[in-house]
């Protein structure tokens, strides 16, 4: 059983959530760190190009994949294909769209702020 004052200093019994807040704010603060900037899309690519190679093999190996029970691998291929081509569509888009505002952000940031001292 444990006792009164493993209850007290333990993480799980914080009591109310302004003392847990509390207990959080006394540990120091460190800086997050800078983001990935990682593109997806050849991720995706490479995937999708993954998936047709087993397609090409599945439709090569057709009948040994039929009389060993296995004829459903050409269509889960064929599905990993068909959602790896939507998937890269998806990614092309996030890739661009984040690529070309995170590229933008610090000049609009620049234009806001000599707008201001402008109006000022």
């Amino acid at each position: 059983m444990p006792s009164d004052e493993d209850s007290e200093t333990s993480p799980a019994a914080s009591g109310t959530p302004k003392e847990a807040f509390q207990r959080v704010k006394r540990s120091p603060e460190l800086p997050a760190p800078e983001a990935v900037r990682l593109r997806m899309t050849p991720i995706a690519a490479t995937g999708t190009l993954l998936w047709t190679i087993a397609l090409i093999l599945t439709q090569l190996f057709q009948s040994e994949l039929a009389d060993s029970g296995r004829a459903w691998w050409g269509a889960c291929a064929l599905a990993g294909v068909a959602l790896g081509i939507f998937g890269t569509a998806v990614m092309a888009v996030f890739d661009r769209r984040h690529f070309r505002s995170s590229d933008e952000e610090p000049e609009a940031t620049d234009g806001s702020d000599a707008g201001d001292a402008q109006h000022a």
